[in-house]
């Protein structure tokens, strides 16, 4: 077992293999570990309750209600667990992606530091790579892109059986409100959003993480990215048939052409980016105070318009989509207030109408490859296909 410092310092323990292994005796020692509870306090029951089953679509999470031998002081009552899924159809992609690693060395080595709202974390660890896996990735990645390619099927496959365990102890955030991407939110809670993710940017704006190797270009392997594309685009075609039109085809027949492009291209202006910024992602405070970001599984470095792009248009409420216009100038603006100089208004623009031919191919990938199963799931990517197409990507005129 990888035994990595944890964000309260110390050597964290054995991982569980999933959330029926989470319990008392695991929880103290953890919570001890992380300086959260004295040495001589310790857990002595735990209920838990799906936190978000279906929600987290790469992960399964739990809301664990916590009670102590000594109750008394500032000690968590209530703490979220997040694990990978069972799901091999999800699995497989969180794996390709190296989402579990990304949160857990997120959480470790930069959400202490950030000026933004994030969870506590009190434990997080992910095992050390199996030697086999470390190999086979070394081959992979000296193989031209379009070997991979050809090779999706079978990595998939493969992707879907990882076992490398990993996890992540969170502060529960129930006293805040959660957005909610099937509602939609109101051009309050766009703002509000919106300020939070410009200061995420601003603070790594045009740094370089060429030494941290598990931060990656958007743009990595943008041949396989196409090819996962590619994969799921028959399952996404079917999927929503009704709500493809002559023009919304030759879109998708334009991003078989020009799919790698796309992806290369929005590798400029570059920060450190979300991934998955959207409401469900979102917690506002009634305060008034910035909201609180979680889930940071596809944190990567690219143009932040795509996380602009992936939150407009799938987000905003029918009755604010006619704003969207209004809140990327919001956004840029905001960016500018928290130290960003040199990024105009013009490029910002051009970056934002580039970023929304990535979220049409983003949107087909996750859509077609992620396991949506649950009711809701169901409803959240109807809903935001639907917001999507209406908001202006129906009729998206080809950049070239």
């Amino acid at each position: 077992m990888s035994e990595l410092a944890g964000p309260g310092g110390g050597l964290m323990s054995n991982i569980p293999e999933d959330l029926n292994q989470v319990d008392e005796r695991w929880l103290t020692e953890v919570l001890i570990e992380s300086h959260t509870i004295p040495h001589d306090n310790r857990v002595v029951s735990i209920t838990k309750d799906t936190h978000g089953a279906g929600l987290g679509y790469l992960s399964e999470i739990e809301r664990i209600n916590v009670k102590y031998e000594f109750g008394e002081g500032n000690y968590p009552q209530q703490l979220i667990a997040k694990f990978p899924t069972p799901s091999p159809k999800s699995r497989a992609l969180a794996t390709l992606f190296d989402s579990y690693q990304r949160e857990v060395l997120f959480y470790r080595d930069y959400a202490p530091a950030l000026d933004i709202g994030t969870p506590r974390c009190y434990w997080a660890d992910i095992e050390d790579e199996p030697a086999i896996s470390r190999f086979v990735n070394k081959i992979l990645g000296l193989l031209p892109d379009a070997v991979v390619v050809r090779l999706l099927d079978k990595l998939l496959e493969s992707a879907g059986q990882n076992q490398r365990r990993s996890g992540l102890l969170l502060e529960d955030l129930s006293s805040a409100r959660v957005g909610d991407q099937v509602a939609g939110c109101d051009l309050t809670d766009a703002r509000a959003a919106l300020r939070s993710i410009a200061k995420f940017h601003a603070t790594f704006w045009r740094q370089s993480f060429e030494h941290v190797d598990w931060i990656h270009s958007g743009s990595n392997q943008s041949k396989v990215q196409h090819g996962l594309f590619m994969k799921a685009l028959p399952a996404y075609k079917e999927l929503f048939v009704d709500l493809i039109d002559e023009t919304v085809s030759a879109q998708l027949d334009w991003l078989i052409e020009h799919g790698v492009e796309v992806l290369e291209k929005c590798n400029r202006n570059t920060t450190l980016i979300h991934g998955d910024f959207r409401l469900d992602n979102i917690f506002f405070q009634d305060d008034g105070s910035d909201p609180i970001l979680i889930d940071f599984q596809t944190v990567n470095v690219y143009t932040p318009m795509t996380d602009i792009a992936y939150f407009l248009l799938p987000n905003l409420d029918d009755d604010v989509q006619e704003s969207q216009m209004e809140l990327v100038a919001y956004y840029w603006n905001e960016l500018m207030e928290n130290g960003v100089s040199d990024y105009s208004w013009e490029d910002c623009l051009a970056d934002y109408e580039l970023a929304q031919w990535w979220l049409i191919h983003r949107g087909v990938i996750l859509i077609g490859l992620v396991d949506f199963s649950h009711p809701r799931g169901g409803l959240l990517i109807e809903t935001a296909v639907r917001r999507g197409l209406k908001g202006g990507l129906a009729s998206l005129p080809l950049p070239w």
